[in-house]
């Protein structure tokens, strides 16, 4: 039902202690009314106050009307102090955000449009809660902006949105997830490979048969607007299988990236890109075990010779309400850059959660990784040591 607001002039007092009341903001629909009684005075106070007030009328307006269509507002604000140390600069101190997971809100909703069949929508954009900023400059919803439908046949979704490979396999096969800065598993698998999120894509996710899903998208173009006399440029194939039954989850992803035609470092008919995932946890009550393997090939988009082998062990303990998980990761690459970064990179981090409420915790983060910083032509393989402490909120 559409709400309507409403500015109606009287003369009677709201309230004895505020004088020459004029003007009444109403609410109007066929489940909620609120009225606001705004003062009228000649001061700068008065003015405020009104456009105050008017704007609390609007805002629990908009409330009425989410909940009357099945409209969610969420999001996370995270903060933490990061002490971070990488070869040849001094250590950095300051407060971060993000570190357990990206400050962000968001909107999601369903509509029941009968027998079985759904209309669903997310739109989500990142912030940094330091600054107040957007995560991506000139992209509002950068995070999340699709529209589709579900039913008994699985879910379709159109817009931009996560890649199987982000979602099914690193978001849940690490122990610290896509989160947790370097020691996410983007430090060490898909180094300069696929994207996160694809922009102009299409993805398929099936009902459940005994456990198994299967999942396909296609991206026209993934971080940019489709244009005339270069289809298939940037464009991104993502397909993915998962099974879940009880404690174990196994999952398997392939993904492509077709190379635009000037693709940093590729020049004219730049490689595709091919990323193959496979992982598994499974939980026995007490601990969760994790264990992840994944191959790039034409990373950076040069030659087919290019090519890396990551690999992932880790574990999850979680005791009352707290948590305390751990992994180690290790990225093999050949021929990167021409031989110039044929080295490994090695990692470890061990991560502390406790949990204040369920939508509330606190956070402690030790990571350190060997030559971590070797990932351009022009830099020389160097470590990088962080510690952190933060505050999580959900809302």
């Amino acid at each position: 039902m559409p709400y309507l607001v409403v500015l109606a002039q009287r003369s009677r007092r709201c309230k004895p202690a505020v004088i020459f009341a004029s003007c009444w903001a109403v609410i109007l629909s066929s489940e909620h009314r609120r009225t606001f009684c705004v003062p009228r005075h000649k001061s700068i106070w008065s003015t405020q106050l009104k456009k105050t007030l008017l704007a609390a009328a609007l805002l629990a307006g908009f409330a009425g009307a989410a909940q009357a269509q099945s409209v969610t507002l969420y999001g996370i604000v995270d903060m933490g102090f990061m002490n971070s140390k990488q070869d040849g600069q001094s250590a950095t101190n300051g407060l971060e955000s993000g570190i357990a997971g990206s400050s962000r809100f968001g909107l999601r909703g369903v509509e029941d449009l009968g027998n079985g069949l759904k209309a669903n929508f997310q739109l989500e954009s990142g912030f940094k809660a330091d600054t107040g900023i957007q995560s991506a400059s000139g992209q509002l919803f950068d995070r999340a902006a699709w529209v589709g439908l579900s039913g008994s046949f699985g879910e379709v979704r159109l817009g931009r949105q996560d890649t199987l490979g982000f979602n099914w396999f690193r978001g849940a096969i690490n122990p610290f997830g896509n989160a947790y800065s370097q020691a996410q598993s983007k430090t060490i698998f898909n180094v300069n490979g696929i994207d996160d999120r694809v922009s102009n894509s299409a993805f398929y996710l099936s009902p459940k048969f005994s456990g198994f899903q299967f999942g396909a998208g296609y991206s026209f173009n993934a971080s940019g607007s489709e244009t005339t006399g270069n289809d298939g440029d940037n464009s991104v194939y993502s397909l993915g299988l998962r099974y879940q039954t009880g404690p174990l989850l196994a999952v398997l992803t392939y993904e492509q990236k077709n190379a635009a035609d000037q693709a940093p470092g590729a020049g004219v008919g730049g490689s595709d890109l091919k990323n193959i995932q496979l992982g598994a946890t499974y939980d026995f009550g007490m601990a969760k075990l994790h264990a992840g393997y994944g191959r790039l090939q034409n990373s950076g988009y040069r030659s087919s010779a290019e090519k890396e082998n990551s690999y992932l062990i880790g574990v999850t303990v979680p005791f009352g309400a707290h948590s305390v998980f751990a992994t180690y990761q290790r990225n093999d690459n050949a021929n990167i850059n021409a031989g110039r970064q044929d080295k490994a990179i090695n990692g470890y981090a061990i991560g502390y959660n406790y949990t204040l409420s369920k939508r509330t915790m606190v956070y402690a983060l030790f990571n350190q990784y060997t030559d971590v910083i070797a990932r351009t032509d022009n830099k020389q393989p160097g470590d990088k040591r962080e510690i952190a402490i933060g505050l999580q909120h959900k809302f």
